[in-house]
């Protein structure tokens, strides 16, 4: 796969949950050792998942795998969850194969290597069903539920959370207008947008305000220019499979199609529903919205939207704008299901239904699969020091600090201007000066080292300079400069013996950040607990 780093970030990310810095923020090995501030800004649901997976004794490759598979059945179940609601069970099956074997959901998994972004195909269907449950019952249980769901996406992948919006956004107004009790359901809906976005503000406040810090703007800057990956319409429909990666123009190195049997059996169900719906059989306004909304996610893929990518700013994060085939993915396979609905007869529906999901596998199938099988890997070829430190860490650096030392590669991108030889053996190095050291603690979030001095001179801990580190003499802070290639803390070391240490520590925002999350998950427990009370007591009376 193309990020062929989920093994050393889910290494990186148990060592730092087994050295208690909770909510991980730092992943130790990568970032070349130096102690890189990954997890402050990728999100780390997919890793919480395979470190589940870890401590149940699982080695970390298959930890991954078992995190994938998990991914699949959830997609697959959520989708199935949505569907049936206004299609019924059968129909919502159906739907659900047509999700879950959709091409760019191998794609997620076995060319690209995007966890996050493969498991928001659970999530996506999850929050679209909660939603419709809590416009349904007006209970409050859903409002809850919703809120989780809304975190899940954002933990799973903040991107796709953002665009989200604009299909789920449609889909409220939708329910609402449906909806006898519009301006309650309107306040329900808010309400748990709002608690997701609670729930998980130690995530996302911290990456947002200190992402200036990094040098995140080469995924916007270069090669990851949304300008350079503009899907060509017939793609759609026809592009061929291959493990490559995304060019400018209509020849790249990976399928864009929605899936062809997806398609033909969309068309279908549309025109036949079109039937009933002159007979004025059955409600249709939900089909209409999804046709809507799966022409709206193949638009915004394409060069005639540049307007739109132009003029929204945060829109540049997404990248690729191919991400949203996940939305033409779920979007096509209810449209798909949506004949189930206009169908009254069990028998056909299970004769239709099992035509439909043979095609849809048969046709689908092959590309699940790797492009090769690496058989005698194990963890050592994924986790070692010397790995995670180069092969792994030169995948994927945008989080260095900015103003860190760079130069252009081969192909004229940016990189960072550091040699094999470069890479750290221990966790720090003494500039000048003789020191006898000797190492303490090493991890994460924490370096604790006894120094004997005979000659005064300067000291660097091997790790990036971030907000929120601190160093220290002896239990007295002092100030540590970082004007150095790698922007590694330096501090002064005078004669003598000494405890040295620097501490990760958590700055006002991330405090807060963390506040705001805390209070919203007690409150919503002690809401529910309240509840229940409430309720058990009704019964009792």
């Amino acid at each position: 796969m193309h990020d062929d780093e989920q093994i050393g970030r889910l290494y990186d990310f148990n060592k730092t949950v087994m050295a208690g810095d909770l909510p991980p923020r730092l992943a130790q090995n990568l970032g070349f050792g130096f102690d890189y501030p990954l997890f402050n800004f990728y999100p780390s649901f997919v890793y919480y998942v395979g470190e589940i997976f870890h401590l149940c004794g699982f080695s970390f490759i298959n930890s991954t795998k078992l995190m994938i598979g998990l991914g699949f059945l959830f997609a697959g179940f959520f989708m199935y969850l949505f569907a049936k609601e206004y299609v019924g069970r059968i129909g919502g099956i159906v739907a659900a194969i047509a999700y879950s074997y959709a091409p760019y959901h191998s794609v997620d998994v076995y060319v690209r290597g995007s966890m996050p972004e493969f498991w928001s195909f659970a999530f996506v269907p999850a929050i679209f069903w909660s939603i419709y449950k809590l416009a349904k019952t007006g209970s409050n249980r859903y409002m809850i539920i919703s809120g989780i769901f809304v975190a899940c996406i954002i933990l799973t992948h903040d991107l796709i959370a953002m665009m989200s919006s604009f299909f789920l956004g449609a889909f409220f107004i939708y329910l609402i207008a449906q909806s006898k009790k519009k301006k309650l359901l309107f306040g329900k809906i808010c309400l748990s947008i709002l608690l997701g976005i609670a729930f998980t503000a130690y995530f996302w406040l911290p990456a947002y305000f200190e992402k200036q810090y990094t040098m995140v703007n080469l995924l916007t800057d270069e090669l990851a220019d949304y300008h350079l990956h503009f899907v060509c319409f017939k793609q759609f429909f026809n592009s061929p499979w291959g493990y490559g990666g995304s060019l400018l123009g209509c020849n790249d190195g990976l399928s864009f199609q929605v899936g062809q049997a997806q398609l033909f059996f969309a068309v279908i169900s549309f025109a036949t529903s079109f039937y009933f719906l002159l007979k004025k059989r059955k409600e249709y306004g939900i089909a209409v919205l999804f046709l809507f909304l799966f022409v709206f996610s193949l638009f915004i893929q394409t060069s005639h939207s540049v307007f739109i990518w132009d003029h929204v700013s945060q829109f540049a994060y997404i990248q690729f704008p191919w991400r949203f085939l996940l939305f033409s993915d779920f979007t096509i396979a209810f449209l798909m299901a949506y004949l189930f609905s206009q169908i009254k007869k069990e028998k056909i529906k299970i004769i239709l239904a099992a035509i439909i999901i043979i095609v849809l596998v048969f046709m689908n199938k092959d590309y699940f699969k790797p492009e090769k099988y690496l058989t005698t890997v194990t963890d050592a070829d994924y986790i070692a020091s010397s790995v995670i430190k180069w092969r792994t860490s030169i995948m994927s650096f945008e989080y260095t600090p900015r103003g860190i030392a760079t130069k252009k590669s081969n192909i004229g991108n940016t990189v960072i201007a550091i040699n094999i030889n470069e890479i750290p053996t221990s966790s720090y190095t003494v500039i000048r000066g003789k020191m006898v050291v000797t190492q303490m603690q090493d991890i994460p979030q924490q370096k604790i080292f006894d120094l004997n001095v005979s000659q005064p001179g300067l000291f660097r801990f091997n790790t990036f300079t971030f907000p929120g580190w601190k160093t220290f003499i002896d239990d007295k802070e002092v100030i540590y400069s970082d004007n150095n290639k790698f922007r590694l803390l330096s501090i002064l070391v005078p004669q003598g013996r000494h405890i040295i240490r620097a501490t990760f520590t958590d700055t006002p925002l991330r405090l807060f950040s963390n506040l705001v999350s805390v209070i919203s998950i007690i409150g919503v427990f002690v809401y529910s607990l309240f509840q229940k009370i409430k309720h058990k007591s009704k019964k009792q009376q």
